[in-house]
């Protein structure tokens, strides 16, 4: 019974937004509980020692970090499958999340922190964007021109990508690439493409508004 989930959820995290895609795409019932920045609520001392969303609960069953949360939605066997057929489309369902993790998502993190103008260290994001950018172009090498990122519907790929690509998109602009997707033409397409599945265009709507709701427009 999905009912029996919940999700600890923040809506501008791209981690917590991983987990909503694959949820509304896999048409579960699992009730959000949503954290605010800095208010983690004190049950997540008792549930998991890493004090972090998303965070998954299922009866007894705790699971933190949003892959292990995607994956554990998958092997319940419970609404849509989010897995492609085959090992080799498996194996690069998995490379593209985890180019996306290792390669694109730390560099971003860090650029994050150097938003503000004020105090900026543009040493830091020089080398920082240096490396995004890398990684952004090796995830371009193994995207190859299909509207999902692994064969011809929506996968656990698709999960980890979409919000790793908005953020990329919005990045842009705060460290003066107004268009920055422009340089990367098939994941351009891709971003793109991939927004025609309601899920996606869902979870991309959502992390727009939080945006728009941190930076106060």
């Amino acid at each position: 019974m999905t009912s029996s989930m919940k999700l600890y959820n923040a809506q501008l995290s791209p981690y917590a937004a991983r987990c909503r895609l694959a949820i509304h795409a896999k048409g579960l019932d699992v009730a959000m509980i949503d954290v605010a920045p800095g208010a983690v609520p004190p049950e997540l001392d008792t549930l998991t020692p890493m004090h972090k969303v998303p965070l998954l609960v299922h009866g007894d069953v705790v699971v933190p970090e949003s892959e292990t949360i995607c994956e554990y939605l998958e092997d319940l066997n419970l609404g849509t499958s989010l897995r492609p057929e085959g090992a080799a489309h498996i194996a690069r369902m998995r490379l593209l999340a985890r180019i996306g993790d290792l390669y694109i998502m730390e560099p971003m993190g860090n650029l994050f922190g150097q938003i503000n103008p004020q105090g900026r260290d543009q040493a830091l994001v020089d080398r920082e964007m240096a490396e995004l950018l890398k990684g952004i172009g090796w995830l371009t090498h193994y995207l190859d021109g299909s509207p999902f990122a692994v064969g011809d519907r929506l996968s656990l790929a698709d999960c980890a990508l979409v919000p790793m690509l908005f953020f990329f998109d919005r990045i842009g602009p705060m460290f003066g690439e107004a268009t920055p997707l422009k340089h990367f033409p098939a994941t351009d397409a891709y971003f793109g493409s991939v927004q025609n599945h309601p899920s996606a265009a869902k979870v991309v709507a959502e992390l727009d508004a939080a945006l728009r709701r941190m930076m106060g427009s």
